[in-house]
């Protein structure tokens, strides 16, 4: 047996907004390591939404997720593998706590109060039948979830990220580097397999891995356009694969880019709703460069009342 490690982001572009990294950690039999998991669990879970297919849709967040048909979209999928290992929770701040998240900063005033009720869409996110019809499938195949992770980064850290490292890659490599070091804790003497979509096209891993574990021998076992490919010596033995559209090869890192964007969405939801209090009519935003431009003008008269001030939350770079 094996444990696998799928790690993807979401929320690296925004101007507003969180940034969040996901992580879904499993254990498979050495035989389904490097199988496509889509066909193996080809009984509970599908690439993509369909009409009348009561599987659950695991793909890239950006291809599942549809807003006009509402966060149902990805939340029935995220808290369907959450009921299946024992991750569920009411509400949103016990789940980011059960998710290794901690406390978020409180320079950002919606953040201090996340107590939204868990599903969000009650009605089309009903997942305890999928969850069910999943944990079969996985005790079935061999293929089985351990534990999901969100690290996120509020937008105040990532603005002392930034101006400290001059380098906006590094914030979400950071995040990376502590769900790798999160899971080599939990290996204990099994091999650990981590897979990453790459991180903003970077194709050499190198030295940022030897940097994190000096004491371990590095083989660089490929690199080249498609991925980058490393073997961390001693125990547990570690490979790493940092590829090109790792959400559409690896189903560990399409729930994990699900998981990343579902808890960034929540967490918008919390930052429109202080702001709505504040200004009623205003019109939400996903936090993109456009669209944030139009919420920061509209926001605009009310930045001088008092805290937070802008710098405070609208992204460095």
């Amino acid at each position: 047996m094996a444990l696998v490690l799928g790690i993807d982001e979401a929320g690296y572009g925004p101007v507003l907004g969180p940034l969040v990294c996901g992580a879904t950690l499993w254990r498979a039999s050495d035989a389904q390591v490097d199988a496509d998991w889509w066909d193996v669990l080809a009984d509970a879970v599908a690439r993509a939404h369909r009409g009348g297919d009561a599987r659950l849709a695991v793909g890239d967040s950006k291809e599942v997720f549809d807003r006009k048909r509402g966060l149902h979209s990805l939340e029935r999928t995220v808290l369907a593998f959450a009921t299946a290992c024992g991750l569920a929770r009411p509400v949103l701040s016990e789940w980011l706590t059960a998710l290794g998240a901690g406390r978020l900063g409180d320079a950002c005033p919606w953040y201090r109060d996340i107590a939204l009720p868990l599903p969000r869409d009650p009605a089309r996110s009903a997942a305890s039948g999928a969850a069910a019809r999943l944990k079969a499938s996985m005790d079935g195949h061999g293929v089985g979830l351990v534990a999901m992770r969100a690290a996120v980064v509020t937008e105040d850290a990532f603005n002392a990220r930034v101006a400290r490292t001059r380098n906006k890659g590094a914030v979400i490599l950071e995040a990376v580097l502590r769900h790798i070091a999160w899971a080599l804790e939990r290996a204990g003497g099994e091999p650990l397999c981590v897979r990453v979509d790459r991180l903003g096209g970077r194709t050499n891993y190198r030295d940022v891995l030897m940097s994190a574990w000096p004491e371990r021998p590095l083989q660089v076992l490929a690199a080249d356009d498609d991925r980058s490919a490393y073997r961390l010596g001693g125990r547990p033995e570690c490979e790493l694969i940092f590829a090109a559209g790792a959400e559409e090869r690896y189903l560990a890192v399409a729930l994990a880019s699900m998981l990343a964007k579902y808890v960034r969405e929540l967490l918008m939801e919390c930052f429109n709703a202080y702001w709505l209090d504040r200004a009623p009519g205003l019109r939400p935003t996903a936090g993109y460069y456009t669209d944030a431009q139009r919420f920061l003008a509209d926001i605009r008269p009310l930045l001088g009342q008092g805290p937070p001030a802008a710098d405070v939350f609208v992204r460095a770079r």
